[in-house]
C-alpha cells in the first residue's frame, strides 16, 4: 500500500524560432565599394538610414599655383586655378598658424588677397585655402615660406638671478613670431651652459 512513484520529465524543442544574443556592430560585415562610417548617438551605436552609412570622396577642385607673403603688411597674395568665386565656399584661408581675412573685392577664379588676423607663427609653411569640398591642392613646384623667430629678452638672466639647477625657476622669454599656441606648436630650448 505505501508504494513510491516517480516520474520523469524531458521537454525537447522542435520550434523554428530561436533566440539569439544581439550581434554587435563591428562583427557585422557586408561588401562595400566606399568606405563606411561608423555612427553613434550618445556613444550608442546607430544604424544609418536605409543602411547607407558610406560617403563619397570628392577630388578637390582648384590648385595654388603661386603665392606671395608680404610681411610688412601682413597680407597674402594668392593666384592658382579654380579657385571658387563665391566667398560662401570658401570656409577659411591661413597661414603660418593664423587665420587670414579675405580682402574685399579680390576673390576670382584665379585668386584671392587676404589680410593675417595676428602675427604669424615662426615655422616653414604654405597657404592652406579651405573650401566646402576640403583644401585646395599646392602645386608640387611650391616653395613654403620661412619665417624666423626672434627673441628679445629673457628673465631672469645670470645678471639678475642664478638658475635653481635642479630646476623649478620660471624662465619668461619674449619676442617676436613666438608660438601662441603650445597644444599645436614643438618648442625646444636648449642652453649652452648647462
Amino acid at each position: 500500500m505505501g508504494g513510491y512513484e516517480f516520474y520523469a520529465n524531458t521537454t525537447i524543442e522542435y520550434g523554428t524560432n530561436l533566440f539569439y544574443e544581439p550581434i554587435p556592430y563591428e562583427m557585422l560585415r557586408t561588401y562595400e565599394e566606399t568606405p563606411q562610417l561608423i555612427v553613434t548617438v550618445d556613444d550608442v551605436p546607430a544604424a544609418c538610414h536605409n543602411l547607407t552609412c558610406n560617403f563619397t570622396f570628392i577630388e578637390p577642385v582648384g590648385e595654388i599655383t603661386y603665392y606671395e607673403y608680404d610681411s610688412n603688411a601682413k597680407k597674402l597674395t594668392i593666384e592658382g586655378v579654380d579657385i571658387p568665386v563665391n566667398e560662401t565656399e570658401i570656409q577659411g584661408v591661413t597661414f603660418a598658424q593664423t587665420h587670414c581675412t579675405l580682402v574685399d573685392d579680390t576673390l576670382t577664379a584665379t585668386g584671392l588677397e587676404c589680410i593675417l588676423d595676428e602675427e604669424p607663427t615662426c615655422g616653414t609653411y604654405l597657404p592652406d585655402v579651405t573650401t566646402i569640398l576640403g583644401n585646395i591642392p599646392h602645386n608640387e613646384y611650391l616653395e613654403a615660406t620661412r619665417i624666423g623667430c626672434s627673441i628679445y629678452s629673457l628673465y631672469p638672466d645670470t645678471d639678475t638671478k642664478y638658475l635653481n639647477a635642479l630646476g623649478g625657476d620660471n624662465i619668461t622669454i619674449s619676442g617676436q613670431y613666438l608660438p601662441k599656441d603650445l597644444s599645436t606648436s614643438d618648442v625646444s630650448i636648449k642652453f649652452s651652459d648647462t
